[in-house]
């Protein structure tokens, strides 16, 4: 697995796919987990926008991505 930094903010890209424990403004949103795809790009919250900081929990490897499934 690619070593990632540790934590994203919303318009960068993914350096690897799995579950991401995503933190917002605490007036909003508890703290969540949702899952991200390698090479997309974080996306902004609809209530806090550019706030919400992603981090990695489980890596994982995307179906398209894995050597059995080409």
């Amino acid at each position: 697995m690619a070593t990632t930094k540790d934590e994203y903010k919303p318009g960068e890209k993914c350096e690897q796919s799995g579950i991401y424990t995503v933190t917002h403004d605490v007036k909003h949103h508890d703290v969540h987990e949702v899952t991200v795809v390698f090479g997309e790009k974080f996306p902004p919250c609809n209530h806090c926008g550019h706030h919400p900081r992603f981090r990695l929990k489980y890596g994982a490897i995307h179906v398209t991505n894995h050597e059995h499934f080409k």
